[in-house]
Order: structure tokens, then sequence, then C-alpha cells
């Protein structure tokens, strides 16, 4: 008998859980304590973020917001789509264009062309026609990667359009429009404060001739990159926005600047809104980053909200991170780059590049462009991500840290707009103090063991040598401003003008917005050690010496493995009777370092007998106990003991001293 759906609805049996009284929260931390057996909830379960969100090990409807947030999802309500963007990063221009015909032939749907300031050499007219040949610039949307050169570089892609009878009205993508990061970066000698000036012909020229060119990029993944925590990166992104939004309409209302067919100033600047793109990074807090995503798309419809901006959708798009990436055991980088690419997706971003796992190192080849490139392809048509939109709307998890990180970010927002907005609070050293407070607070994390970095910080390959494999290149110099026109511009590459007549003798200087990965201390420490090996010195060896009960010599022995093990020594370890024993071992094979690796109890008993204190005064080697024995620390000082590790050392600061103790030389300065 065929049922209605009405029927077969009345039909049904009651729901299973309503029979069942609803659990408190009081109820379930109850159990909780319970089972922590008079430990402390808060300490023991709840960790704190640089951002000072409290992540709890389990949510509940509670713990929703008061209103669901439809803007997260924004126009997707059926499905999940997303834009593949490769990025191009080859040196010279023909070892680019045939990277990026290949990309494109593979599944890339658009470029993204790193050229300054660092990327393809582009020079001069003929340099772009060599990186475009082949390409359809007429349907390939083309995102250069420029920074202060976006004039020139726009210049070179007008007149490669012309030459190949290409109306401008089609071309699509962007030349990385963003003169404030430009400035506050040191990417030019210039001061912030003159950033309209600097960018009115070009924003006019994109205006009446490019369509369907962004205009502004907003990129926030430089201050990920840079250590900025996730509300931090979301903050600043906002507003820079505010910053620009304020300066067009400053533009547009003093008349110079105009939107063509729009006289409303309103609608203009709504619609130079609409052409705007926010690029953001993503790192592997998997939870954290969707809620990131999540959260920055309800947050600009404030901030458009505030400027009377009704209907605008500002993409977003999203790098996997450089920042997390590592030079040593870089095959991890590839299960890096996967979560954060699955949290890009879920997170609901427009675009995504994925890094290749060795461009920390090199130039990317094209076994790790196709492996990132695939990585996208495994998303869509393996895990079928593209098909839902949202889907962990309704989790009581990620909407509770969504919401988190919308008001933690708005917080930071409001105290940047307090000081004047994101000019006045860079040039007061207030953004500045921000980033390097979470630096040092991420540098303080790694230095302490309490953040973990797989094959660099801890649980290192000890064979894996990178000094040949790594490019160490002296920093790009300074780049001038163009003040001419594009058009200008365009004429003067024409007559042969080069990219050279804009780069000055200065060195980029380091500043608060200078790339920063947390492992490059490390990775520093290892490639010391294979350039002195490489001129003559020899490897450094630490004997561990293995002593007494089996369960602690063999946990030391691990936690000392690895303490020293990331810095390139030579671990060699061994069972041992006595402490004597090991030091005629030590000395014999002329090791740097001897580890005694035991109970604390049986390190203070050896260290009262004369006859060891004996021998270790008359060792040349010196010796650490891998432990803290805090009431003997004195005794086994006085009895020849160099040092103590344990868990709360100084990881990177115990390690860098070693390689002084030892003679192990700085790397020497790369000069242009």
């Amino acid at each position: 008998m065929n049922l209605s759906r009405k029927e077969q609805k009345d039909t049904m049996p009651e729901k299973l859980f309503s029979n069942f009284a609803p659990i408190t929260d009081e109820q379930w931390l109850e159990v909780v304590t319970k089972d922590l057996k008079g430990a402390d909830f808060e300490k023991k379960l709840v960790s704190t973020t640089l951002d000072g969100i409290k992540l709890k090990p389990y949510y509940r409807k509670s713990d929703l917001p008061t209103e669901s947030d439809g803007a997260v999802r924004g126009s997707r309500w059926q499905s999940n789509q997303w834009i593949l963007r490769e990025e191009i990063r080859q040196e010279d221009p023909l070892a680019g264009n045939s990277h990026a015909l290949r990309s494109l032939e593979r599944g890339a749907w658009e470029l993204a062309i790193l050229t300054y300031p660092a990327g393809v050499q582009l020079s001069s007219q003929e340099d772009m026609r060599v990186l475009l040949q082949d390409i359809w610039i007429d349907a390939v949307p083309i995102h250069w990667i420029s920074g202060p050169m976006s004039q020139q570089t726009l210049a070179l892609m007008v007149n490669e359009a012309r030459s190949r009878g290409i109306k401008l009205s089609v071309l699509q993508g962007s030349v990385d429009l963003d003169p404030i990061i430009d400035s506050c970066a040191g990417w030019i000698d210039q001061s912030v404060n003159n950033w309209k000036e600097r960018v009115r012909p070009t924003l006019q020229f994109i205006l009446n001739e490019l369509p369907q060119y962004k205009i502004f990029t907003l990129r926030g993944s430089l201050m990920e990159k840079a250590g900025a925590s996730l509300a931090q990166e979301l903050a600043l992104t906002l507003s820079l926005l505010s910053d620009y939004l304020v300066g067009v309409q400053d533009e547009l209302q003093a008349g110079n600047l105009k939107v063509p067919g729009l006289q409303d100033p309103t609608e203009a600047l709504a619609h130079i809104a609409s052409r705007c793109e926010v690029r953001l990074g993503v790192g592997t807090n998997y939870f954290l980053e969707i809620a990131k995503l999540r959260a920055i798309k309800s947050l600009l419809l404030n901030l458009l909200d505030g400027f009377g901006i009704k209907g605008v959708e500002i993409p977003i798009h999203v790098v996997t991170t450089s920042s997390n990436k590592t030079i040593y055991d870089p095959h991890n980088n590839i299960l890096r780059a996967t979560v954060e690419s699955q949290a890009a997706v879920i997170g609901g971003c427009s675009s995504l590049s994925i890094s290749a796992y060795d461009q920390g190192y090199h130039v990317p080849d094209e076994f790790s462009a196709h492996i990132a490139r695939n990585t996208d392809a495994l998303l869509r048509q393996e895990a079928y991500f593209e098909k839902v939109a949202d889907p962990l709307g309704g989790s009581y998890t990620v909407e509770s840290l969504t919401e988190s990180y919308k008001m933690a970010a708005w917080n930071i927002f409001l105290q940047v707009e307090e000081k004047g907005g994101f000019v006045k609070a860079w040039e007061e050293g207030f953004i500045p103090g921000l980033l390097q407070e979470t630096r040092d607070a991420r540098e303080k994390q790694i230095s302490t063991r309490k953040r973990t970095i797989i094959g660099t910080t801890v649980y290192p390959n000890l064979k894996e040598e990178r000094l040949n494999d790594v490019v160490r290149k002296p920093a790009p110099n300074q780049a001038q401003v163009a003040t001419e026109e594009i058009e200008d511009l365009a004429q003067r590459f024409e007559r042969g003008s080069s990219f050279q007549e804009w780069i000055t003798d200065k060195p980029i200087p380091k500043t608060l917005l200078s790339s920063y990965r947390p492992s490059a201390p490390y990775e520093e420490l290892r490639l010391r050690v294979e350039q002195y090996i490489a001129k003559g010195g020899k490897r450094p060896i630490v004997r561990l010496a293995l002593i007494g009960d089996l369960t602690m010599r063999q946990a030391r022995a691990g936690f000392s493995q690895g303490f020293y093990g990331v810095a390139g020594y030579d671990i060699r370890q061994k069972v041992y009777e006595e402490i004597g024993e090991a030091l005629a071992d030590a000395d014999h094979e002329g090791a740097s370092l001897l580890v005694i690796c035991t109970s604390d109890d049986a390190m203070v008993m050896y260290a009262e007998e004369a006859q060891i204190v004996e021998t270790f005064s008359s060792s040349n080697i010196p010796v650490i106990i891998a432990g803290y024995p805090q009431e003997h620390i004195e005794t086994l000082k006085a009895a020849g003991i160099s040092g103590f590790i344990h868990l709360r050392s100084d990881h990177l600061a115990t390690l860098r001293q070693t390689h002084a103790d030892l003679g192990i030389p700085p790397l020497p300065e790369v000069k242009s």
C-alpha cells in the first residue's frame, strides 16, 4: 500500500530522544569533573588561543550564538564552488610560461604570477611577451603579485593585449593594488600618507578601461605570514579596507575620481567595493581556520553596512600559508597544505592557491606543483567538497568559534579605528606592537616546545641534508613609485624602458610585515652544522649514556635524542653500568657532549660519590643531565655537571649556546 507523505509522517514512531530527559550543562560538567578525579577542569582541558579565545573539549547547543548568521554562506546555498588559482614563481619568463601552460592544461582556472619582490624576473615588454605566449589572456584571469610595481606591470599587460588586438574590457585579474601595505612593508622608500595620490592614476585607468579587473587587493595573507594571530589578521584586513573606502570616498566627493556611469557617490563607492578582493592565509588549526573564514564574511558585511553599502559580497581568496612550511622533512608540507586546503573550502573561500611543498627553499618543480594541483582535484572529485555549501553550519563547535572570532576581530578593529585607522595606527606603532607581541608569543611556544613542528623541532630525520638545496638570496631592492599615467608608462615600455629604471640601490629592510616562519631558527642551526662539515669540520657527536632504571633511562634518552637531534648533531646511545665507562667512550670517539639519561635519584647518588666527582672534574667533555632534580642542582654543578635539559628548558636558546660553545659559525651573509 502506498501512503502519502503526510500519512507516512503520521505513522512514524516518536523520536527516540524525546523519551529521555535533557542533560544540562551542569550535569555534563559534573560527570567530566568526576572523571578528572578532582583536577581543575579549566586548567586540565581548556586551552587558550593567542587571541584569548578559550577552546573547550566539547561544545553543546547552549554554546550556539543566539542568532544565526546567513552571511557565512553568502550567496551559496546549494553547492560550494571555488576557483583554483595556481601560483607561478619561476624566475625565467620562459620557464614561467611553461609552468603556466602546464597548469592551465591540468586543472588551474586562474593564474597568480609573482613578479616583485620575488618571482618572475619581469622587466621589459619582451619579457611579458615571452611569459604570456600561447596563453589566452582574454579568457584566463591573471592576478599579478607585483606589489609597488603594479602600475608598471599593468602597463606591460595593456601593451601585450593591444599587440594581440584584444579589447582591454575583456581582461580579467588584478595587479596587487595595495599601496598602504607597500609602504608599511618597506617595499618602497616613501611615506604611507600619500597613498591616494600614488594610486589615483592607476585606479582611474582600471575604472575607465578594465571593467572586469579587481581594484584593491586586501592582503591579510601578508599579515598572517608576518605572524599575526587569526583575529588580528581579520581585524587588520578590515581596517585596511576601511582606510581604502574612506580614501576613495574622499576622492569621489572631491571630484578627483569618477566611476563611469555612476553619479551617486554611494553607488560609486559600492561599485569599487564590489571589485575588491580579500586575501587570507590559512594554517593548520583546522576548525579555527574554518571559523575564521566564516567570520570574515559577516565582518565584511558589517563594515560595508557602515558605509551604506548593501548587497555587496567581496570575494575571499585563500593562500595555504608559507609560515608553517619547513625546509627539513618537506614532505610533511604536503599534509599541512591538504589540511589547510580542506579548511579553506569548508570555510567557503571564493578561490584558492595551494602552496607547493618545496617552495620554501627553491622554485617548485613540476612534481611539487603537480601534487599541489592534485590536492585541489582530490577535494573536488573524490572528497566531493564542492557538493555542499557550509557543511559545518550548525556545528556547535564551529558556530561558537565563528562567533568568538567575529567578536575578537571586531574588538581589535575598533581599537585600530580609535587610533585613527590603519595608517595612523601603523605610524604610531600600535599595529607593529600587536604583531611583535604575537610573534614573541609564538617564538616562546616554539622555544619551550609547547608547540611542535614535526620533522623540525621534534622527530627530525637525522640523515637529511638540505644545504645544497636551499637557495639563499639577498634581499631585493626597494622600488620607486611610478608617477606617470598608465598610458604614458605603456608608451615608455614600448620605447624600451625596463623595470630597473624604478629599482633603487636600497635593500628592502626588515619590518614587522616581513615573512616570519617559526621553524626558521631551527633550520638555521642545522644548516650551520652542514656548512661547518662542508668546510672540513666534524659533525658534533652527542653520546647518550643510558644508566639504571629501564623506564626512566629510555624516556630520557628519547627526549634527549629529539632535543639535540634537531640541531643536526650525531646522536649515539648506549646502555652503561657506570658513568666512568660512558665518559671513556665519549672521550674515545671525540664526543662533543655526554648526556646522562637516568633517574634523578640515581644521578644525585652518583654525584655524591668522590670517585665520580673526580671523573667529572678530569673530563674535557661537558656532561649534561637529562632531567632537573631541583633540590640537588648545586650539588650536581659542584660535581662537574655542565647543564641540564628538561621540559621547561628554553630549547632554542640552549641549542644556540651549544653551537657557540662548539665553535659552529653562523651562516655567511648573502650579499647582492
